[in-house]
């Protein structure tokens, strides 16, 4: 059951990054080039919250956190 809750979240989690990409791209095309930068930043900030990271079942396995490193 483990597996499939994991392959169930990490394409939630997927869907979500693909959705702050559709989002960020939707934003510098209506921005000035000035501000694309701090957009970006704030994009890698959000994607970096582990709640978007993908679950790994490997390091679940040896002890540390479900979480993958991207």
């Amino acid at each position: 059951m483990r597996t499939h809750r994991d392959r169930h979240g990490n394409a939630y989690r997927a869907g979500a990054r693909e959705g702050v990409g559709d989002f960020l791209a939707d934003l510098l095309a209506l921005t000035p080039p000035s501000t694309h930068d701090d957009l970006k930043k704030l994009a890698r900030n959000v994607l970096s919250r582990p709640k978007y990271r993908r679950v790994s079942q490997k390091t679940a396995m040896n002890g540390g956190p479900n979480v993958a490193k991207q």
